[in-house]
């Protein structure tokens, strides 16, 4: 039997979680992976990079499937698991559920392609991941529930990259992310939450294109929430200026 041929795509900028992501994709069983790895580039041009990649070489697998380097798979079967959805010939896509460490619960994380989505080069540069086209059914929600939690998604962030995840999101206007991350930190008042909140509250509309981790901008925004008093000020600031008191 000649196993499945994934194309594992991801851009990495210095995660914590990138070693243990690399990891699990080359622990996976009954599939052959092409793990291609796309290192510290700006968001935008990585993301174009990526789709090229895929482009050249989608003739060679079965299915792509994008991995953050803040993600990683919780089961060697996780590969194979999504690889069964696609049995299916009208699948072109599915999206599966990762725990997420920020918000305390399960969101929006894993993406996979067949083969006959096409990708063209993105246009804005804040959802550089919305690329595909082409798409016959995408499987989510309850369709995949029985995969779901697939992995882990920021486990063990530093704190630039926690600082990176607030100020996304925010930038993407992201509300409900935000707010759950909100209430998990008020439970745990943990640095790296309390440093995501920190980025959101940094975050303004005019810095689109200027969140990337080299940026000079995004740099500045996290040299002053540096100092620990200030940090917090900055936390309860934003929080009861967007929800006010919450549990």
């Amino acid at each position: 039997m000649i196993n499945p041929r994934i194309f594992v795509g991801t851009l990495s900028c210095g995660e914590a979680e990138f070693d243990e992501c690399v990891a699990a994709v080359a622990a996976q069983s009954g599939v052959t992976v092409t793990h291609h790895i796309i290192k510290n580039q700006p968001e935008f041009e990585a993301h174009n990079m990526l789709w090229a990649a895929w482009e050249s070489q989608k003739h060679a697998h079965d299915l792509f499937v994008k991995i953050d380097a803040d993600t990683v798979l919780n089961r060697n079967t996780a590969l194979s698991d999504i690889y069964q959805l696609y049995l299916d010939p009208t699948v072109t896509g599915a999206q599966i559920l990762l725990h997420d460490y920020f918000t305390d619960d399960v969101i929006s994380g894993l993406n996979s392609f067949a083969p006959i989505v096409q990708f063209h080069p993105a246009q804005k540069r804040l959802f550089a991941d919305h690329a595909d086209f082409g798409h016959n059914k995408v499987l989510k929600g309850d369709a995949v529930k029985h995969l779901s939690p697939i992995g882990w998604h920021g486990k063990n962030p530093s704190a630039a990259q926690a600082f990176h995840f607030g100020f996304h999101r925010k930038m993407k206007g992201q509300t409900d992310v935000l707010k759950k991350t909100a209430v998990a930190w008020r439970k745990y008042e943990d640095d790296a939450r309390g440093y995501a909140l920190a980025g959101a509250a940094s975050a303004k509309w005019w810095m689109v294109g200027r969140s990337d981790y080299a940026s000079a901008t995004f740099q500045k925004c996290f040299a002053k929430i540096q100092n620990d008093v200030a940090r917090k000020n900055t936390i309860e600031k934003f929080i009861d200026k967007n929800w006010g008191e919450i549990q």
